[in-house]
């Protein structure tokens, strides 16, 4: 698929009129942006699917649950693997002026409150002022300086394949396929896989991919849904090295996961 432009095309943006504007575009799958630079910040967020943002600071997965802040004068792209609802928002610098962590890229959690904001704001009109909708703006505004910063996000690589590699991981969390495989997919030996995954990503596949099938699991743990069917469908067959896996990695198991949130451990 030929590379997009910068989402400029959407919409005219003068962030001295107003701070923020918003996106409500679907993408189809394996869409790749072309790489550009704006001089406002970026929260990339989607209302399904996920988006990947690379950037000159480091590559990070955007899910449902996470967004990723990009900001002024950081040169970037995007990726998205599987089809995705885009909902995600410009912010003029000003804004945010004088946080910290708004001045580099970095993946934040996005609360329910901040996502059903922003599921009702991105469809409708760009214009705003001193009405519902501006008063909207504010409030969603307050709650992402508030929003918590990702400890450990999902490190991404920068190589195009890799990128592809880990996002069909992501929406295949089950799938087994080995390192020899994709290397054989990619027209790679499996060494030179091995030795480039560990560079772009700072660990390796096996141990990547162990880290991105918990963090999948804990999330639908949090969402209610079993223990037995999030182990299976985590490419576990034994349930049991599933709760280990996750005790090792959480330090708490699944079903106390359940307990927080009052789901079933069956």
């Amino acid at each position: 698929m030929e590379p997009l432009e910068a989402k400029s095309y959407l919409a005219p943006y003068d962030p001295a009129a107003r701070p923020v504007v918003w996106f409500n575009d679907d993408f189809p799958p394996d869409t790749w942006s072309k790489p550009h630079v704006h001089p406002w910040g970026e929260l990339a967020y989607t209302g399904h699917g996920c988006m990947v943002m690379c950037t000159e600071q480091g590559n990070w997965l955007a899910p449902p649950q996470r967004a990723v802040w990009v900001p002024a004068g950081c040169r970037h792209e995007w990726y998205v693997p599987c089809e995705a609802r885009d909902c995600s928002l410009w912010i003029g610098q000003r804004v945010l002026l004088g946080v910290e962590r708004f001045a580099r890229c970095h993946v934040m959690e996005i609360t329910p409150l901040v996502r059903e904001l922003l599921l009702h704001l991105t469809p409708q009109p760009y214009s705003y002022g001193a009405d519902a909708r501006g008063r909207l703006v504010a409030v969603l505004l307050d709650l992402l300086l508030e929003s918590p910063e990702e400890a450990q996000p999902l490190a991404m690589p920068r190589d195009h394949r890799l990128v592809e590699l880990c996002t069909a991981l992501l929406t295949t969390p089950g799938v087994s396929t080995s390192l020899a495989q994709w290397a054989e997919r990619l027209g790679m030996s499996e060494r030179n896989l091995a030795r480039l995954f560990r560079r772009e990503t700072g660990t390796s596949f096996r141990t990547w991919r162990q880290r991105q099938r918990m963090q999948a699991a804990h999330n639908r743990l949090k969402q209610g849904e079993s223990v037995t069917s999030v182990a299976l469908d985590s490419g576990y067959s034994s349930i049991s090295a599933f709760i280990a896996t996750f005790k090792q990695v959480f330090g708490r198991t699944p079903g106390c996961v359940l307990r927080a949130r009052g789901g079933k451990q069956a």
